[in-house]
């Protein structure tokens, strides 16, 4: 795959912006031009895109200026069709109509008056996820990501209907699927998609490509693609990197968060702007912490290619 070096970015969404702090170190130390591969799931497929084509400083300025909202877009049509209330006058209701408000209770408590809608807010999750959507987050890519300013060979990972893994090589695609297939590998199941939903690719259905340890941080991917220089990044301060001691051929460095970046609620759901700022700040300092790893790296990168 490559003589140079492979960054490797993990998914893990707000968490993201410590990505961002590391590109920006990388940029800093002169390391990004040694770099001819990026590989990334879910936020870290959306910050490949976003640093490759508009750089470290601009990447910075898009994450300063996101919202919670821009995750979490309340989808108002389908709050609209299956509202939480049962509407027993509904032509669509087809259920008994209880006869006082305890039989109601009763009736819903059993689960009875969800399941004898035909439409109702339980089906509809299973189907399509929380009533939320990646719009917001489409714009985002449209408004900020250059497609056409894209050099590097980009690589993202997804899961199947199935649950297996694909690796798409962004590149060989044409904007528009290139778009899809980040908003693929950063639906989030149960929140974007329902239990075997997902974004149409290609008559294929696909989402978050995160569900597996080694696919969330795809080392694993392009090693075996024959890149033996990776700069892996993750976001997770107890990172599992077991899986790499199988590769006793590689150079490999993990930059790992030097503390917790939160949970689902305090990281992977958290925009707050000092949460984003010190998440930006660590990333970059955990990096340059690295320099003379790195330099070894690159070092080493330049001899092979003499």
């Amino acid at each position: 795959m490559s003589e140079r070096i492979g960054l490797v970015l993990s998914g893990g969404g707000a968490k993201g912006a410590y990505e961002i702090g590391v590109y920006k170190a990388l940029s800093a130390i002169g390391a990004t031009r040694f770099i001819d591969v990026i590989a990334g799931t879910s936020v870290g497929a959306l910050n490949a895109v976003l640093l490759e084509s508009r750089g470290a400083e601009y990447s910075e300025n898009v994450w300063h200026n996101l919202k919670l909202s821009d995750m979490l877009n309340l989808d108002v049509k389908r709050i609209a069709k299956n509202p939480l209330l049962v509407d027993y006058n509904s032509p669509d209701y087809v259920g008994i109509k209880p006869d006082n408000v305890f039989d109601s209770i009763v009736l819903k408590s059993m689960g009875l008056i969800s399941f004898m809608k035909k439409e109702n807010p339980l089906t509809d999750f299973l189907k399509h996820g929380l009533p939320v959507n990646q719009d917001k987050i489409s714009e985002i890519i449209d408004k900020n990501v250059d497609f056409n300013n894209i050099y590097r060979k980009i690589y993202v990972t997804c899961s199947d209907s199935y649950g297996d893994i694909k690796y798409f090589h962004l590149n060989h695609y044409r904007n528009e699927l290139k778009k899809k297939i980040i908003l693929a590998s950063s639906a989030l199941p149960v929140i974007y998609t329902g239990v075997a939903g997902g974004i149409e690719i290609n008559g294929e259905y696909y989402s978050d490509g995160g569900i597996k340890n080694e696919s969330n941080t795809p080392v694993p991917f392009i090693y075996d693609n024959g890149c033996r220089s990776i700069i892996a990044v993750h976001l997770k301060y107890d990172a599992d990197i077991t899986n790499q001691y199988r590769m006793k051929d590689a150079d490999i460095i993990n930059i790992i968060p030097s503390r917790d970046l939160g949970d689902f609620v305090s990281g992977t759901l958290n925009l707050n702007p000092l949460k984003v700022k010190s998440d930006i700040e660590l990333g970059y300092n955990d990096t340059i912490n690295k320099t003379r790893e790195i330099y070894a790296m690159i070092n080493k990168v330049k001899l092979k290619s003499i």
